[in-house]
């Protein structure tokens, strides 16, 4: 895989030093390598006396790690990370050292990587690969900390000889389970298999000999059948005039023995051979596409277009099987030299393009990749384009929380302690006295972050409060506080909820007994309550939340509506956790800016545009609707649907991918019905900021030639 990388046995560290100089001098500038020798020292002093199990030094990892950063095009920054991702942990050097001497960017990876080794420790058993991955991911403040930690676990592996049998075994399955998977969730495909395959021949050294030796004589055998068909296409591309580079695929052993666990033969497995074509621009794999059909018999149900849609990872190109001489199956992969480069290197690839992009641009673009990777698709069509929509922050929408045996849970964003809890299970939610979050006591209210140990102690009786409610995201935390609420003594509740009324009245520095008569009335007329004993009790018992009927007070007090209506004061929208859980349901899919109304239930508040047919029959009724305000607020999306009308030609579900994609929206899915031989429609599920941006996408859809109708997806 990586050419620079023979270099592993050399015993001294000065020459890998010297190697890793110049590697580094191919594509750097002479300040950047400078800063890669000042790292190099710095890790010579600190490892000083330091050896690994093999009797090397142990400088010699650190600057094999760098190594295979380099051979990656990484920055300066990255590989001085990579030289130094040991200090902090093995050698107490304080981090703030760090920090001095290579700036804060360095001090930032480094310490990312040893949070990332600290919940590489916390993992117990396989079972949780999944979430693992998902917690790196989301826990990393930069994607290039998941690229240094790969580095690092891809040298030790392939020095691994040198410790005990069983731990050899230990380290390849958590490489299997952990490590290889998260490799090929970022795209660095090439890294993934090789993980995989030295982990493979570690455990199962005779197995992977068998397979290997069986590819060579599966390779020799066809040899005659592949230089037909090798010549037969290159021909054909020639009398095209178009210009491809036509290797074989790559053999991945591990694959090819896990088909076999299937209990499917090798010659089954590899009875289908591989070319991967590369053409210069994307119009050209359509081209190239037509080509091989016309030239050998397309197999049904085996064609796929990654260009159109690429998979979640940001992978493109087209996937076809046809069937060649003597009714032998081929596999054809049709790619661009950047999707290429992408396939193999995945995020990593952005350096290998990587101009004069600034740190604070990467930091300003961070925390939009694992949304992509994870829930989203990213729309790059090339790398260039990658690296500028995505840089390194890898935040996810959703956090991963460790219990104190080590399993992990997921929770959505804005989660506290109070979810967890009832993620756990309903009666340690229901007994929740207090928490300690990474063996510190806090608040309940406190939101979780990925990564972090939350510890929930418990109290003899249930403890419900109301003003949970408050700090709660979970459907399922939500609806077991108020079914716990619900059977409260009425007394109880009341002065439960006169506390929270009166606490919540506070914040906006006013008391209860401000409040004449006939104010209070009308404030009960328009919150559809009798008296002020049932508003209380309604809040105590978790019916109303204190924070929304505070505000209809303090507003009212005020004189903020002069007339009074059916509709209750406004809801600003930007910080959701003040109202409890928000939702945008899908009957209208409102945006920042539309003009929208809240929907008050007994299981939360939605949004809805003001035209939804699903607000009909609430408008009349006291309480149920308050006006919307939207507040901006930074890094916000929120769903769309665009029904979209356009010409049935090809690459046009590429064109409107493309354009999406520019004005920086990310797709959430794709749907088509073909109208006839002339039209398709398709309806495409988009993230935008705010109105504006909706609207612009929208205006730059019914501009493109091949569109004729764009209609957005509601009432």
């Amino acid at each position: 895989m990586f050419e620079t990388l023979n270099l592993f046995k050399k015993p001294q560290t000065s020459k890998l030093g010297e190697e890793l100089d110049q590697l580094s001098k191919l594509y750097l500038n002479p300040l950047s390598s400078e800063k890669i020798k000042k790292a190099i020292n710095f890790a010579d002093t600190a490892h000083d006396g330091q050896y690994r199990k093999s009797g090397e030094p142990f400088l010699m990892h650190p600057i094999n790690v760098g190594l295979i950063l380099a051979s990656l095009k990484m920055d300066a920054d990255t590989i001085i990370a990579g030289l130094l991702h040991d200090v902090v942990e093995d050698c107490e050097i304080p981090l703030s050292k760090v920090r001095q001497q290579f700036g804060k960017n360095v001090s930032t990876l480094v310490n990312g990587v040893t949070k990332l080794l600290q919940l590489d420790e916390k993992i117990k058993g396989d079972s949780q690969a999944e979430n693992f991955q998902k917690m790196a991911l989301a826990t990393a403040e930069d994607v290039r900390v998941v690229i240094i930690k790969l580095a690092d676990r891809l040298h030790n592996l392939k020095t691994i000889e040198h410790l005990p049998r069983e731990k050899q075994i230990k380290k390849s399955r958590e490489t299997l389970d952990l490590y290889a998977p998260l490799a090929h969730q970022i795209g660095m495909h090439k890294m993934a298999i090789e993980l995989e395959d030295i982990s493979f021949k570690t455990i199962h050294p005779i197995r992977h000999k068998m397979i290997v030796d069986a590819l060579k004589t599966n390779d020799l055998n066809r040899k005659n059948l592949i230089s037909r068909v090798k010549k037969a296409v290159r021909k054909k591309f020639n009398d095209a005039k178009l210009n491809v580079k036509i290797t074989g695929r790559e053999k991945r052993i591990f694959s090819i023995y896990q088909k076999m666990k299937k209990k499917k033969s090798f010659s089954d497995i590899y009875d289908v051979f591989a070319f991967r074509i590369i053409v210069q621009k994307a119009d050209d794999c359509y081209k190239s596409l037509g080509i091989i059909h016309n030239l050998f018999t397309p197999i049904t149900g085996r064609f796929k277009d990654y260009i159109a849609v690429p998979k979640i990872n940001g992978y493109q190109a087209i996937h076809t099987s046809v069937m060649t001489f003597d009714g032998v199956p081929m596999e054809v992969q049709i790619q661009t030299d950047s999707m290429e480069t992408f396939a193999s290197y995945g995020i990593a690839s952005h350096g290998l393009y990587k101009t004069n992009v600034s740190d604070d641009l990467i930091q300003a673009k961070s925390r939009q990749l694992v949304q992509r990777l994870i829930e989203t698709k990213d729309r790059s069509s090339s790398s260039l384009e990658f690296l500028e929509n995505i840089k390194s922050d890898l935040s996810g929408k959703d956090v991963y929380i460790f219990s104190p045996n080590g399993k992990i849970f997921t929770l959505k964003s804005g989660s506290t302690s109070i979810d967890y809890a009832y993620a756990v299970h309903s009666s340690l939610g229901n007994y929740c006295l207090a928490c300690e979050i990474d063996k510190k006591l806090a608040p309940l209210s406190t939101i979780l972050k990925s990564g972090q140990t939350v510890e929930i102690i418990k109290s003899k009786k249930k403890n419900v409060n109301p003003d949970w409610l408050n700090h709660v995201v979970s459907s399922k935390a939500v609806t077991e506080i108020k079914r716990q609420l619900k059977q409260m003594k009425i007394s109880d509740a009341r002065a439960l909820g006169k506390d929270l009324l009166e606490e919540s009245l506070q914040d906006s520095g006013i008391e209860l007994k401000e409040y004449p008569n006939e104010q209070l009335k009308e404030i009960f007329r328009i919150l559809g309550a009798r008296s002020l004993n049932q508003l209380l009790v309604d809040i105590g018992s978790g019916k109303r939340t204190s924070n929304f009927v505070s505000q209809s007070f303090s507003e009212a007090l005020r004189g903020k509506k002069k007339k009074m209506t059916q509709i209750a004061p406004e809801i600003k929208i930007g910080s959701p956790k003040k109202y409890g859980a928000l939702k945008f349901p899908e009957c209208c899919y409102p945006v920042s800016g539309d003009p929208s109304l809240a929907l008050h239930t007994e299981t939360g508040i939605s949004i809805h545009r003001n035209e939804c047919k699903n607000l009909h029959g609430f408008l009349n009724k006291p309480g149920k609707c308050s006006n919307v305000v939207w507040e901006k607020e930074e890094a916000s999306e929120f769903l769309s649907s665009l029904n979209i009308t356009l010409k049935n030609e090809p690459g046009v579900l590429a064109d409107i991918t493309k354009l999406i994609s520019q004005n920086n929206s990310n797709i959430e899915s794709v749907a088509s019905n073909h109208l006839d031989e002339n039209f398709v429609e398709i309806n495409i599920r988009v993230l935008v900021s705010d109105l504006i941006h909706l609207n612009k996408i929208i205006e730059k859809l019914q501009n493109h030639k091949r569109v004729t109708n764009v209609l957005r997806q509601g009432p």
